[in-house]
Order: C-alpha cells, then structure tokens, then sequence
C-alpha cells in the first residue's frame, strides 16, 4: 500500500514537471518505460 501511495505521489510529480514543460521528449519515453517496468512488477506481484 505504502509503494502505491508512493508511485501515485511519484505520477502526479511527473505530470506537474510535464506542464511545466521540463520533461522532453527522452523524458516521456523513459516514464513510459519505468510504467512498463512497474506493471511488470505489479503482475509479478
């Protein structure tokens, strides 16, 4: 529970970054990646 609230809190910090307009490009391919990665994990349990 406590690593959801996290990642949840990690997501919104990403998506205030992207309106800030300081995420390019690279950044969203490497968010969209570690998103991969922790629903990897997720299934893994």
């Amino acid at each position: 529970m406590i690593i959801w609230l996290r990642e949840l809190r990690e997501l919104r910090e990403l998506g205030e970054l992207r309106e800030l307009g300081e995420l390019g490009e690279l950044g969203e391919l490497r968010e969209l990646r570690e998103l991969r990665e922790l629903g990897e994990l997720g299934e893994l349990g």
